[in-house]
């Protein structure tokens, strides 16, 4: 769910699997009932017609002499004829259970002769008990006389029950069953379900057509207008120079006022800092001179710390304005290469390797100048401390450069290293310098989203390893 297309993508196919699943439970639903009640009417109608064909003599339910051919017309027309299961009608007393007119004997008398000494002779019934004048119709569980469940003893199916009770005084209740095999009903309703998974497997190869159509339209202006903020990223541009739609022109015009305002606001710190420097710079030189010429080493110390807290307070300034600039990537290697020849020659007099293991892919957003700044303050102390070895090594990890800076020197103190970072702070008072290196070269850093550990190196002296943004 990381990107906007599969959102689209996974909303749109909820939508439509949650509105075919409600739609198809309602048409299942709609379809169910109607073919009950239409199988409802059918058998009501037969049965009907069934009992026009009855006579009640003692107890018994017969049929007339007169009436026998136009009967079996009746029950051929009905499929009530066959000697089958898939469809019968019977009368059932209500009290006692017993069925006392069935469909597949229709003449016979099934509770005297044969039928009433075979023990075996069973008939298909259902567990009802409709009062008189009432009449319905379901889907049942088919059971017989004996009230074992059919279903469980051959796999028979359900069927569609229609039942009405009547009463033929003194004799008692009675209800009148005509079953039919639900096999077509439960084919109607698989072919519904099927009719369901197909609409969903249609609807859904629409979604995915939609969903290029929509993703090309819709998606790909807004991989365009990222492409643009990476090149403004990486300074390959200035400003989002493209037209969008509308929804992205706003956008667009936001990132270019802030991107315009940036730099003018950057340029015009410049000029103030430069002025600033410009302006402390010769009444310093006077002061500086004046001590110089007094032999007043107080007061050129104290002069030459001035001077140094004035740098480190313009560089921190240019810090902070970096804050909101989007700063390009810049290759770390020529800045390290160039920073090596001036070392050298600064410490001609102290024999020393100088080993640089950083690729030209190496880069991170920093400004040359601060880059500069911290690798030289940086280098500078490994070169003076170290003893026969300064190595810079470069790797990435994701999205940050690592860069390591080691020596063979005395290292950092074991008790709280990191106090070095902190401004004056310094771990050789006997050396020249006001301890601020670390701290300008830490808040450079910072200022850029990086950080800076101060480690123990492979030649048991001191690591510095900085975690720059790429």
């Amino acid at each position: 769910m990381s990107s906007l297309r599969s959102r689209q993508f996974l909303s749109a196919l909820a939508i439509i699997f949650l509105g075919i699943l409600l739609l198809g439970s309602v048409l299942y639903y709609v379809t169910q009932h109607k073919m009950l009640k239409d199988e409802e009417s059918s058998l009501s109608e037969a049965g009907l017609e069934l009992m026009g064909f009855m006579d009640f003599h003692d107890g018994k339910f017969v049929i007339d002499n007169s009436s026998k051919n136009d009967f079996l017309a009746f029950l051929t027309r009905n499929n009530f004829s066959k000697l089958s299961s898939e469809k019968f009608a019977c009368i059932q007393h209500t009290e006692t259970g017993n069925i006392v007119w069935h469909s597949q004997y229709p003449f016979n008398d099934i509770s005297a002769g044969r039928f009433a000494k075979d023990k075996r002779k069973v008939f298909t019934t259902f567990l009802l008990n409709m009062p008189a004048e009432v009449e319905g119709v379901d889907i049942l569980n088919p059971e017989d006389t004996q009230g074992r469940n059919v279903s469980k003893l051959d796999g028979a199916e359900n069927y569609i029950v229609y039942a009405r009770g009547f009463n033929y005084k003194p004799n008692g209740a009675y209800q009148l069953i005509l079953a039919k095999s639900a096999e077509t009903l439960q084919k109607g309703h698989d072919e519904i379900i099927r009719n369901i998974l197909l609409l969903f497997l249609i609807t859904t190869i629409l979604v995915l057509i939609s969903q290029l159509v929509s993703s090309y339209l819709v998606i790909t202006p807004i991989r365009k207008f990222e492409q643009e903020i990476n090149k403004i990223e990486s300074g390959e541009q200035q400003l989002i120079s493209k037209e969008y739609p509308t929804e992205l022109s706003a956008v667009k015009s936001a990132v270019n006022a802030l991107i315009n305002a940036e730099k003018g606001q950057k340029q015009r710190y410049r000029d103030a800092l430069d002025d600033l420097a410009h302006s402390l710079k010769t009444p310093l030189s006077v002061l500086q001179s004046s001590a110089e010429k007094s032999h007043n080493d107080t007061i050129r110390t104290q002069v030459e710390r001035m001077d140094d807290i004035i740098a480190y307070q313009l560089r921190r300034a240019v810090v902070n304005e970096h804050g909101g600039t989007i700063i390009k990537q810049q290759a770390v290697r020529p800045v390290l290469y160039r920073l090596k020849e001036s070392l050298i020659k600064v410490y001609r007099d102290k024999p020393f390797e100088f080993v640089i293991n950083v690729d030209d892919f190496s880069k991170c957003r920093m400004e040359e100048d601060d880059m500069m700044e911290v690798f030289g303050n940086l280098a500078n102390n490994a070169c003076r401390f170290c003893e026969k070895i300064v190595e810079i090594t470069g790797t990435q990890n994701g999205d940050t450069l690592i860069i390591d800076i080691d020596d063979d020197g005395l290292g950092f103190p074991d008790k709280n290293p990191s106090e070095l970072l902190q401004r004056g702070i310094r771990a050789d008072s006997q050396s020249e310098g006001q301890g601020i290196g670390l701290a300008v070269s830490t808040e450079i850093v910072e200022a850029i989203g990086g950080k800076i550990e101060l480690l123990i190196s492979p030649y048991v002296g001191a690591r510095v390893r900085l975690h720059l943004p790429m």
